[in-house]
């Protein structure tokens, strides 16, 4: 049976199958030494001794960790592109991408079939001959119109094009009424929209510093957008954020778009952009071996508690 045993904070919670009840997990349990029946005074006093002194390190290296990680809080989700797996991104990219609805320069498809519609008609009418001739119009307009759509495939335009038919898309999904351009959070949309194109040439184009400082600029315009959608309609804002894929965090928190957030987040790959000193070497081990030590702490802890359990 599945059992919870809470491990030194109450906040934390780890899954033990072995454990049979519930027990609360704490230093002084992780520190126990089992004290053999037979073991000699001086012996039982060694292990009293460490017990204590184990229970004070202990107790000592969960507070240093519990600070180091309040002060390193990761992001839920990419502070900039937002969740990996965001419908509202990958519907609009989908949409843009699809040739069937959309055309190149602003134009609608239902609007140019209407046109071409209307030409052929137009010539129909104005031959009015043999069915042998208005077969040859019709081919010659098939002809035009096959040779419209070429020019006009949304994928032989460009990015700007491409972005633009974004931004029409990501503002009719969140506009509050027709021709809404103004409530935040359909200027939350056409940011987000407008950042991701923005990573994507700088994704191609690590270079280009001016184009990363449009971006940065956008991501902290889209986090004052937000942050007064929070106070202003609380609900809005966070119906706004999870169709975003943003998290509140990524909102409230200070962020800044330098080299840490690239190499963190794998921008370009596992190119190494920040060299550490000696010294952030050397603190970077010490947390890792102070993790690594809690981690043990744990599971002597688990270990302990099901000695006791067997015992009882």
């Amino acid at each position: 049976m599945f059992q919870a045993v809470r491990l030194f904070s109450t906040a934390r919670v780890v899954a033990d199958s072995a454990a049979s009840t519930s027990a609360k997990i704490n230093p002084k349990l992780a520190a126990k030494q089992f004290i053999s029946p037979d073991a000699s005074k001086s012996k039982a006093r060694t292990l009293r001794r460490k017990e204590v002194r184990l229970k004070k390190q202990i107790i000592r290296d969960v507070n240093n960790f519990k600070k180091h990680a309040a002060r390193n809080v990761q992001f839920q989700v990419d502070p900039v592109l937002g969740a990996a797996d965001n419908g509202f991104v990958a519907r609009v990219k989908q949409e843009v991408q699809d040739q069937g609805n959309h055309l190149a320069y602003g134009y609608e498809r239902t609007e140019f079939e209407k046109l071409l519609y209307g030409a052929e008609k137009a010539a129909l009418d104005k031959a009015k001959g043999t069915e042998v001739l208005n077969e040859s119009i019709r081919t010659t307009e098939e002809r035009k119109k096959r040779a419209l759509l070429t020019i006009l495939n949304i994928r032989n335009t460009n990015a700007q094009d491409r972005k633009t038919l974004a931004i029409r898309l990501a503002k009719e999904e969140f506009q509050r009424h027709e021709g809404d351009t103004a409530s935040p959070e359909v200027q939350a949309a056409i940011l987000t929209v407008k950042i991701h194109f923005g990573m994507d040439h700088v994704k191609q184009n690590p270079k280009d510093k001016d184009h990363i400082q449009i971006v940065r600029e956008m991501v902290q315009h889209r986090q004052r957008i937000l942050k007064y959608l929070k106070r202003d309609k609380p609900e809005t804002y966070y119906f706004t954020i999870a169709k975003l894929g943003l998290t509140d965090d990524v909102i409230t928190r200070e962020f800044n778009m330098g080299r840490q957030y690239f190499q963190d987040f794998k921008v370009w790959g596992d190119k190494q952009l920040i060299k550490l000193s000696e010294k952030q070497k050397k603190k970077a081990d010490a947390v890792a071996d102070l993790q690594k030590r809690v981690a043990e702490y744990n599971e002597l802890a688990k270990k302990n508690h099901e000695i006791l359990q067997d015992e009882s």
